[in-house]
């Protein structure tokens, strides 16, 4: 079962350098990994030692079933892609090459897993991270999930604070290398703040 989501998603702005996000295709993995390795490296740099850049490539790696299920999104700019980040209802939250098939979850209810989110360098901080992230919200409630959650880098870590993740726990990956990388296991829930937005309506009423 995919989301009901397909063609062009969102036009922002105007002129030559508006953004479209669409769905992902197969055709388009090669860009999102050259995507996800200059992103990896570069807007980590500042909070990585060399040994552990030189391990960043473990991770970059985009997951297949990302594309096959419909869930995975890019931001382009004049053609290009500039922005990517997806969802998937897989128990995996980072993608293993050398793993078997997963098995889906529910797609009526439980947890979506917000993945592979990276932003061109060249792009950063002019909110095509967010953007994405909304679109991968938006998709993934329709699919009936209300609750997100995510393996957040250093730098990633300072966005979904700001989109109203909280920080579940610390946690350390080790690459195939031995290098230890420090990241945060993140969630959220959408019900509770709709709950909330209506509890404070219902107070000044």
């Amino acid at each position: 079962m995919k989301p009901s989501v397909s063609g062009s998603l969102a036009r922002l702005g105007k002129g030559p350098a508006s953004v479209q996000i669409r769905p992902a295709s197969g055709s388009d993995r090669r860009a999102i990994e050259r995507l996800a390795e200059i992103a990896t490296r570069d807007l980590l740099e500042p909070f990585l030692t060399i040994e552990q850049l030189a391990e960043t490539s473990a991770f970059t790696p985009l997951d297949p079933w990302l594309l096959e299920d419909g869930t995975y999104f890019v931001a382009e700019i004049g053609g290009k892609i500039v922005a990517s980040g997806g969802w998937s209802h897989r128990a995996p939250m980072i993608h293993d090459p050398n793993a078997a098939v997963q098995i889906p979850e529910n797609l009526t209810g439980g947890t979506a897993r917000i993945r592979a989110m990276y932003t061109d360098p060249a792009h950063a901080r002019m909110g095509l991270g967010r953007t994405v992230l909304s679109v991968c919200e938006a998709s993934a409630r329709l699919a009936g999930y209300q609750r997100f959650e995510l393996i957040a880098t250093p730098v990633g870590e300072l966005m979904y604070l700001a989109c109203g993740y909280q920080r579940t726990e610390s946690l350390k990956l080790e690459t195939p290398g031995g290098v230890a990388i420090q990241v945060a296991r993140m969630h959220k829930y959408v019900k509770a703040k709709v709950k909330l937005r209506e509890e404070r309506r219902i107070r000044h009423a």
